[in-house]
């Protein structure tokens, strides 16, 4: 019987060709023009917001040339400002043109990275050793024993890690987690992180079933750094109070002011009490590949799991989360169960672990190949040579700030971050009024097209947060941006 129906996708297949040329042609421009558009060019027009929110499902296809000319110019025009080199808001970047290319491979050959002995898994290997590497993630003797395994992001990899970390507290103390779950009548398991920590830690403990009560929010000293004299007083109230305690998360680069917890004296109490010592770099993971932080994030050697973000200072694109962890055993015992229909890692000689073993989530697309792609073009130097950059950029920023009189530092600058703001040379203004003051400062700027810096908080004051990320970032940013601020702090004042 002849088979009446026909694919779309099989046309497009034999005329892929023209219609990558025609792609190909959407995303140079793109990445060309760019840098010459408004920095936030994310607001749509209501109209558009309407026409893309109600789109009628089609009776037949589109044509895919439509298709594309869609996109060009009703998708590709509203860019997010974190493809621009003056958005100086969040902590997240322009991926890198080589890291976009080889995300286009990965899609072609459409290898899901769960598992299985095809090339990007052996890639992923050797990815996870570069990682280590970069953050320092080391064992005592200097060698990257541990591994690495790839999520959608900080979020995922932070909610992975804790979870191993539940997994080895019960192991701990004779029992499984998985098989009897926390209905139980045992002590509560108790975790502990910055009051500087980053939301996702919060979320992830809700969702692990612990419970929001069950965080301890340590305070921090004058520079958002955890203080470990209070973490050890609230590990031994929990104690006598007859609870579990678990894990402390610690922080190496706190998204509000690029805080760097002190890990070692962290690590110290972590032995003391035998808890599990989880850090979240997603942000600055990385960084003590400059020399001015390298001494302050050594003891990332003692941690036993990691939280890094490709998809930020290694410039990779969305998404791609990296959690480091030491022991790779343990992580194998929280989440391995291989059903009849899967069979288990390859034991042939040169077979490397399948990521699905260690992490939840099973069918999932290769994030392997954009990070390897990203690093390998950058190399070790390369790397290197731009979180420095990043870093003079703000210690820059920080000095100009504090030569002038009318504006003001708001923490101490750390890693690529600076909060600060704009306070007129009278000194005649009320907080409330500077906080009014650099919100219409930040509004302003970011309506100018100019450059893109958002307020954030501190110490309840209104902040203007700079953070550099972006691989072209310079100085003439760091002059123009400190221009905005006073251009539109004395029209406004």
């Amino acid at each position: 019987m002849e088979n009446r129906f026909k694919s779309p996708h099989v046309e497009d297949r034999q005329n892929f060709s023209s219609l990558l040329s025609r792609a190909s042609a959407i995303m140079v421009n793109h990445l060309i023009e760019r840098p010459s558009r408004p920095v936030d060019c994310s607001i749509l027009p209501k109209a558009l917001r309407r026409e893309l929110s109600n789109l009628p499902l089609p009776s037949s296809g589109m044509a895919a040339d439509d298709i594309l000319s869609f996109l060009e110019d009703k998708v590709m025009p509203w860019s997010m400002p974190t493809n621009h080199p003056r958005s100086y808001a969040w902590v997240n970047t322009s991926p890198a043109p080589i890291s976009i290319l080889s995300d286009a491979l990965a899609i072609t050959l459409n290898n899901g990275q769960d598992g299985y002995d095809h090339s990007t898994v052996f890639i992923m290997h050797s990815l996870s050793r570069w990682l280590m590497e970069l953050s320092g993630f080391l064992d005592a003797d200097g060698t990257p024993n541990g591994m690495a395994i790839l999520l959608s992001g900080g979020s995922g990899a932070n909610l992975n890690g804790l979870t191993v970390a539940r997994y080895w507290a019960a192991k701990r103390d004779g029992w499984s987690i998985r098989e009897e779950g926390l209905q139980n009548n045992r002590p509560a398991m108790i975790y502990y992180t910055s009051a500087e920590a980053h939301s996702s830690v919060q979320r992830c403990i809700e969702q692990m079933g612990i419970g929001a009560s069950n965080l301890r929010r340590i305070e921090t000293d004058n520079s958002f750094r955890m203080r470990p004299d209070v973490l050890r007083e609230s590990i031994e109230a929990d104690l006598a109070a007859g609870m579990r305690p678990a894990c402390v998360v610690a922080a190496c680069g706190s998204t509000n002011v690029g805080a760097i917890d002190p890990i070692s004296d962290i690590a110290d109490v972590c032995d003391e009490f035998d808890l599990w010592l989880h850090v979240d770099g997603a942000y600055g993971g990385i960084v003590g590949l400059d020399p001015a932080y390298t001494e302050m994030t050594r003891a990332l050697n003692r941690v036993n799991s990691l939280t890094l973000d490709p998809h930020k200072w290694l410039q990779v694109p969305l998404d791609c989360g990296a959690l480091l962890v030491r022991d790779r055993q343990l992580n194998h015992e929280n989440y391995t169960l291989v059903p009849d229909y899967l069979r288990a890692a390859s034991t042939e000689e040169g077979s490397v672990p399948w990521p699905c073993e260690y992490m939840f989530e099973l069918t999932f697309g290769d994030r392997a190949l954009k990070t390897w792609a990203a690093v390998a073009r950058m190399g070790r130097d390369g790397v290197r040579d731009m979180v420095i950059n990043c870093d003079n950029l703000a210690r820059l920023l920080g000095e100009l700030v504090e030569k002038s009189d009318n504006l003001e530092l708001l923490a101490p600058v750390s890693v690529s971050t600076v909060n600060f703001r704009y306070v007129p040379k009278s000194g005649s203004l009320s907080n409330d009024a500077l906080n009014g003051l650099n919100q219409q400062i930040s509004e302003a700027i970011v309506g100018s097209g100019e450059a893109h810096i958002p307020t954030t908080k501190v110490n309840g004051a209104v902040s203007l947060r700079a953070c550099f990320l972006h691989y072209e970032n310079c100085e003439d940013d760091v002059h123009h941006l400190i221009a905005l601020v006073q251009q539109f702090g004395e029209k406004y004042e």
